[in-house]
């Protein structure tokens, strides 16, 4: 229906000009509308989480299909999920509710997004074909390392108001709620007043290895984070001047079937020594 609408208002205008009359006025550029490109998917009864790359631009809602994977014909979910993913390529997460426990899904996405021209355009917003298909076995509560791997980071913990002229540590949380990883990756950077001194040792934190990198931060390698484990890297911070900055960590690792939360940060104001 939708490509017949916009054939017919093409026609029209060509029509127009045909005969003379000016086109209607278009404001803006033309949407950018392609299927997203679905990365995983996780069952978590009643939820179902799916991570994608967003393609299309501007995106206003995105509509997630569920099948069961042993009746595809049989069951279908679809349900509504946000969109304002911010321009064309970044990974977002999004979750619905509504699947069975203990039952396998395949899981499509698609993209409706918003016409420059609501006028002219004002019956539908178009709507992308659907995603690659992805399919999950359903997550077991009692065996999460029989999950996909969930790494995440965060938080930074550390004073908020350190005083200019003096160190302080800061930590920085991770933790794996899913399948075991080997070679995981935690950066840590910072803006601003603060200048990261002085890394762990080497190998005591789940065998990450850390080691400086660019002017302003620390990448630590070669990590194992196990099923359930929950861990914490310090760091030695100098607060070089007073002013706002920022802390920011982030956490990669193969396999990880959730990365909305491995990124994390921590704002702080340093201060002015009391006199």
């Amino acid at each position: 229906m939708r490509r017949i609408i916009r054939w017919s208002v093409s026609a029209a205008t060509a029509c127009g000009l045909a005969a003379g009359l000016a086109p209607p006025a278009v404001a803006g550029e033309d949407p950018v509308i392609k299927a997203p490109t679905l990365l995983t998917l996780r069952l978590d009864a009643p939820t179902a989480t799916v991570t994608f790359r967003d393609r299309s631009d501007p995106d206003v809602l995105h509509y997630i299909t569920l099948t069961e994977k042993e009746n595809p014909g049989y069951t279908k979910i679809v349900r509504q999920a946000p969109g304002n993913v911010p321009g064309v390529g970044r990974v977002a997460t999004r979750s619905v509710t509504g699947i069975k426990p203990g039952v396998a899904y395949c899981a499509t996405v698609a993209v409706e997004v918003a016409h420059p021209d609501p006028v002219l355009y004002d019956l539908e917003d178009p709507v992308s074909e659907p995603s690659n298909k992805v399919c999950a076995e359903p997550t077991d509560p009692a065996k999460p390392q029989s999950a996909p791997s969930d790494l995440s980071v965060g938080p930074i913990t550390g004073e908020a108001k350190p005083v200019m002229g003096t160190n302080r540590t800061y930590w920085v949380q991770y933790t794996n709620r899913g399948a075991e990883v080997k070679g995981a990756v935690i950066e840590v950077w910072a803006t601003g007043p603060l200048q990261l001194r002085r890394p762990p040792d080497s190998g005591t934190f789940s065998g990450f290895t850390c080691a400086a990198a660019g002017a302003a931060g620390f990448r630590c390698t070669g990590g194992t984070v196990k099923t359930g484990e929950k861990g914490q890297i310090p760091f030695l911070a100098a607060v070089a001047r007073t002013g706002s900055g920022t802390i920011h960590a982030s956490i990669t690792g193969a396999g990880d079937a959730n990365t909305a939360d491995n990124g994390s940060k921590l704002d702080i104001q340093a201060i002015s020594r009391a006199s």
